[in-house]
């Protein structure tokens, strides 16, 4: 049986072959229970959608989450809604037949997140790999990038737990890569799938709706698909209605809780005179500059932590400068990506909380690494080494991260270490559960 399966495998497509070891990789590293508050708000949502039809979180088995708002009465979480959405949609079979979401390890939350996130994770990386082909890489390049993106950075952390970066990543992977078919190929449909998968992101991390505006512009601005704007704006109707109206239920109002101070000033709120809510103040101009150096370079630097980046922007000012055929489409991914990272850095103090490097500039990683395209493009063998040595060393990165993305900062203020710590500590005493961590939005 296994020479036979080692056969077929031997015969099958490049694509298949790296879909095949992506879903391997995507089981063996999903967890199987929710491990902070944030996780546990949306498996709340998720449970109450299901269970009880409401966005009403007070009587789920999470309901204890420090993630919530408190409005009219009732309690809700603060998360966007569309990604609870989608878990919910998966829930709901697994409930039917008695598979019942619950504190610590169950099947539910495992499915949920490996049917929403990890698959995300796993078409956005495929994706790429088909994006790259409009750059004219050979399969081996292409192949070599998807899996530096795939299992060599951050993109594979944070694909094995329930959260909304993720999710935004893997959509924008997939929409860059249709807005490429649009550029290339006659066709309404492209630029419909694009608008859908950018919709998505932008409604399940709503920082990220700026690479939806920018790609809208950029759509407008090409004479091959400007005729057809509509159709990117039209999945707008699944995405951003259901968004606004989950949104407009809970406190009669299309915009997102989270910005509303006031909703997290209840009796026993973990938030009463906290200054780490995201997004509901300003920085002053020298605080947000040392603090942006620090989300880079610091103990959690988001470029520390996917060096290869630093190859990405090699490729993106390679680009620019000699003004190549993708240039339009790098100034959108460089333009989007400063808009996010500049917003975190105005409106955050807290590099994530308790987190593996700044999970917040993850949805920004796979339009970058579209970029390292100029890099390999060269048949260089020099070049080549040192994007595998670069590689290799991005891989042990991300792995660590893997172990929990959440990770606890009471190890040591560097993640890499506290999961490495925690992790052998676990090794010691296996039945010690996780650290639960402070709050981290």
């Amino acid at each position: 049986m296994f020479n036979g399966l080692r056969s077929r495998f031997a015969q099958a497509t490049p694509t298949r072959k790296l879909v095949a070891l992506l879903a391997l990789i995507g089981v063996g590293t999903t967890h199987c229970a929710p491990m902070t508050w944030n996780d546990e708000s949306r498996m709340a949502t998720i449970q109450s959608l299901v269970e009880s039809r409401t966005l009403v979180i007070d009587h789920s088995d999470f309901s204890a989450t420090g993630d919530k708002v408190f409005v009219a009465g009732h309690f809700y979480s603060d998360k966007p809604p569309l990604p609870a959405m989608l878990g919910a949609i998966t829930y709901a079979p697994l409930y039917a037949l008695g598979f019942r979401l619950r504190e610590g390890p169950s099947l539910s939350y495992f499915v949920i997140t490996l049917l929403t996130v990890t698959l995300t994770w796993l078409c956005g990386t495929v994706a790429l790999f088909y994006a790259l082909e409009f750059a004219g890489l050979d399969v081996e390049r292409r192949t070599l990038v998807c899996l530096a993106l795939g299992v060599g950075s951050t993109f594979l952390t944070w694909a094995t737990t329930f959260n909304n970066h993720e999710i935004a990543a893997g959509c924008i992977s997939i929409g860059f890569m249709f807005l490429l078919k649009a550029r290339f190929e006659t066709g309404a449909r492209n630029l419909a799938l694009a608008g859908l998968f950018l919709s998505i992101a932008a409604a399940s991390d709503i920082p990220t709706a700026i690479f939806y505006v920018v790609f809208s512009g950029y759509v407008i601005a090409r004479k091959e698909t400007r005729r057809n704007i509509v159709f990117f704006l039209l999945p707008l109707i699944l995405t951003a209605v259901p968004t606004a109206v989950a949104d407009f239920a809970i406190h009669r109002s299309i915009m997102p809780v989270q910005i509303y101070h006031q909703y997290f000033q209840y009796p026993g709120s973990p938030w009463l005179g906290s200054d780490e809510l995201s997004g509901v103040g300003t920085n002053g101009l020298g605080f947000t500059f040392t603090y942006a150096v620090c989300t880079l370079f610091g103990p959690a630097g988001f470029l520390l932590y996917n060096p290869l980046l630093f190859l990405a922007v090699y490729g993106c000012v390679r680009v620019i400068q000699k003004q190549e055929r993708f240039w339009p489409e790098c100034l959108c991914v460089l333009l989007g990506s400063l808009v996010l990272c500049g917003y975190y850095w105005a409106t955050t103090t807290n590099f994530g909380g308790w987190s593996y490097s700044i999970r917040w500039f993850v949805p920004i990683l796979p339009p970058f690494f579209f970029f390292l395209y100029p890099y390999l493009r060269d048949n260089s063998a020099r070049r080549k080494r040192l994007f595998i040595i670069v590689f290799a060393v991005s891989t042990v990165i991300a792995s660590v991260g893997a172990l929990n993305p959440w990770s606890p900062l009471v190890y040591s203020d560097v993640p890499f270490v506290a999961n490495i710590k925690q992790f052998v500590e676990h090794l010691r005493h296996p039945g010690v559960v996780y650290v639960k961590p402070r709050p981290n939005e």
